[in-house]
């Protein structure tokens, strides 16, 4: 009895190892520069609310993707975000966030993002498969 035990939990066991592996999915915050990054240039922050430039590269598999940024002040507090998507952006370009030097102090700004793209389904009518990676953060510094 302990034999068919062990086999049925060894079989689960694999099939479950099978399953995590082909899902293709990663931790939330596995970073990597191989999918594209971001980054944007030390700048003085100016009196009252200006556009802050940023750039992005993005290098997707398929065709078929969308990139989304965010932007966090030196707190943490969230201040913006973007999203540029196969068909109406280019795959390496530039963008801004807008902020206002009254509502944040000077200091490391972060930018985060993350790439979907989409592969077809198994069968012809399966949904696409979304695929995520999350960049490596880029930091950026405001002074006075």
């Amino acid at each position: 009895m302990h034999t068919s035990r062990g086999r049925r939990l060894l079989a689960t066991l694999a099939l479950s190892s099978a399953l995590v592996a082909l899902d293709g999915s990663t931790p939330a915050f596995a970073w990597t520069t191989t999918y594209g990054h971001v980054g944007a240039a030390d700048r003085t922050l100016r009196p009252d609310c200006h556009r802050y430039r940023y750039h992005y590269v993005v290098k997707p598999p398929t065709n078929d993707w969308i990139l989304e940024t965010w932007l966090y002040d030196p707190r943490g507090k969230p201040r913006g975000s973007g999203d540029f998507a196969a068909g109406s952006d280019p795959k390496r370009g530039y963008s801004h966030f807008g902020i206002c030097r009254s509502t944040v102090v000077p200091g490391r700004f972060t930018i985060t993002a993350r790439i979907s793209w989409y592969t077809p389904g198994m069968l012809p009518m399966d949904p696409p498969v979304q695929h995520s990676r999350w960049f490596e953060p880029a930091h950026f510094h405001l002074h006075r």
